[in-house]
């Protein structure tokens, strides 16, 4: 992958791929609050579907907290980015993707799939980001890692935001994109829905719909305030329209974050990103390091 250059070029679908890569990965949350006690266990009993609440639920509200505490665990996502061009036109890439995350270390290793643009390893060690090519078939890769310049002000790249009648900001930094997944629910607001009980891979969760303040994730969620201004940038607004699965032991199973940018007065492309990533096998041992330097590309 390419060092992610700073342009006020006009959305296209390079612009998406370029999006993808800043709010692409690796679904963690790195943070050093100390471990909680997990919150009261969810009663089995069923709940009335979308139910509105002007309180946060105990659950949700010490997901994060209690979901960081297991250190480790598996992931598996899926992301669709989608623009609409000013004529109407709609430019789609879907990507899926499978991994392990160290919540502790701000850590995550992943093999991701981009329709139509074939298949990578990522690694992400702290707010460094390192991208190969995997070859067809599950053959050994034969290519060099390359590594992302960081961006989020931390001696790195800026794009533009995905409007054409809006300033560049400089995007979420990657050390921020490992740890803006669950660090969102840390932000959690009110009013919260209720959408009843799911089940995600075989264990039962209830379902919520909420927004998140970003501000207050910045604040308890190890989030940079270069990722917030970012996002309140897309969305014009300080809340993020957000979805949590959350199991009877107050662990996040599932989150689903939509990033949809905000009208504008004149013609503008619109762009609406929706990523959801699923966590399981907490707890598993894990030991995610930076590939080799003599496997390294040199800048």
């Amino acid at each position: 992958m390419a060092r992610i250059v700073g342009r006020n070029a006009q959305v296209t679908t390079a612009t998406i791929v370029a999006l993808a890569a800043s709010l692409l990965l690796n679904a963690a949350a790195c943070s050093s609050h100390s471990a909680e006690p997990p919150p009261t266990v969810i009663a089995s009993t069923s709940i009335p579907s979308a139910t509105r609440t002007s309180a946060v639920p105990t659950p949700l509200e010490s997901a994060y907290t209690t979901t960081i505490a297991r250190k480790t665990a598996r992931i598996h996502f899926t992301y669709g980015a989608t623009l609409v061009s000013v004529s109407g036109r709609k430019q789609t890439i879907s990507t899926t993707g499978t991994g392990t995350v160290d919540f502790a270390h701000s850590t995550s290793q992943t093999v991701r799939d981009v329709e139509g643009g074939g298949r990578s390893e990522v690694r992400i060690i702290g707010p460094d980001f390192y991208q190969r090519s995997v070859a067809a078939g599950g053959a050994p890769s034969s290519s060099r890692w390359t590594r992302v310049v960081p961006g989020g002000g931390t001696g790195g790249s800026a794009t533009s935001q995905p409007s054409a009648s809006s300033p560049p900001a400089v995007q979420p930094g990657v050390g921020d994109d490992a740890a803006l997944r669950l660090g969102f629910l840390s932000g959690a607001a009110t009013p919260v829905t209720t959408v009843g009980e799911e089940s995600i891979d075989g264990v039962q969760t209830i379902h919520y719909k909420l927004p998140v303040n970003l501000e207050t994730a910045s604040q308890r969620g190890n989030i940079s305030t270069a990722t917030v201004d970012y996002y309140k940038g897309i969305l014009g607004t300080v809340l993020q329209p957000t979805e949590a699965w959350i199991d009877a032991d107050g662990l996040i199973r599932q989150l689903r974050i939509t990033v949809t940018s905000a009208p504008s007065d004149g013609p503008a492309p619109h762009t609406e990103i929706i990523r959801t990533v699923t966590y399981s096998d907490f707890g598993l041992p894990l030991n995610i390091t930076a590939p080799p330097p003599n496997e390294i590309a040199p800048d």
